[in-house]
Order: structure tokens, then C-alpha cells, then sequence
């Protein structure tokens, strides 16, 4: 059997992440666990406006966290989530006129 005719797809793990203590309705939060992405959760983040306003999304929807404990989050936890989130996404197509990588 031909290889190209099957792809395989495999399991991307959840993603924990910890911070420095943020208060949040009367606990203490210090870590979150991103859980992996649906089509969508990301086609309801594309609805979301800017890129920030968009990782916010992913972020209380992959956590199932409060959008009000996102805004306490560090702009940091919104780099290394959006790291996380870009497994999830496909690959730019090269615009035209774009030259190939040499090689």
C-alpha cells in the first residue's frame, strides 16, 4: 500500500502551564491545563476580532476558565498558549509571487 494514501493523525497532548499566583473569585490560580483544539473552538475565535482577543478565546474555551480570569493571565501564559494552539492550526498557503525555499 502506498503510503500517500493514508494519513495518520495523531493525539497532541493537553499543555500545562504555570504562573506566579493570580487571585481569582476567591482562590488561587497557578496553572491551567489547555486541552486540545476543535475546529470549533477555532472558527468561534476567528469571530473574536484581534489575534490577542483571539488566543484569550482559545484559552477560556481550551481551559474552561472564566474570560474574567483570562485578563488576569500574564501576556506571557497568552505567548506560550498561542505556541500551543499553533499545532492546531494549518500552515499559511504561500501567497503568489512568493518565491519557494531554495534547495
Amino acid at each position: 500500500m502506498d503510503d500517500l494514501d493514508e494519513d495518520v493523525i495523531e493525539e497532541i497532548p493537553p499543555r500545562v502551564i504555570r504562573f506566579p499566583p493570580v487571585e481569582y473569585n476567591g482562590a488561587t490560580v497557578t496553572e491551567i491545563t489547555l486541552q486540545p483544539l476543535t475546529i470549533e473552538m477555532i472558527v468561534a475565535a476567528q469571530k473574536q476580532g484581534n489575534e490577542i482577543a483571539q488566543a484569550a478565546h482559545l484559552i477560556q474555551r481550551s481551559a474552561g476558565i472564566a474570560p474574567q480570569l483570562v485578563t488576569k493571565l500574564s501576556p506571557k501564559v497568552l505567548e506560550v498558549a498561542s505556541r500551543y494552539f499553533a499545532r492546531f492550526l494549518p500552515a499559511d498557503p504561500p501567497r503568489a509571487g512568493d518565491q519557494p525555499p531554495p534547495g
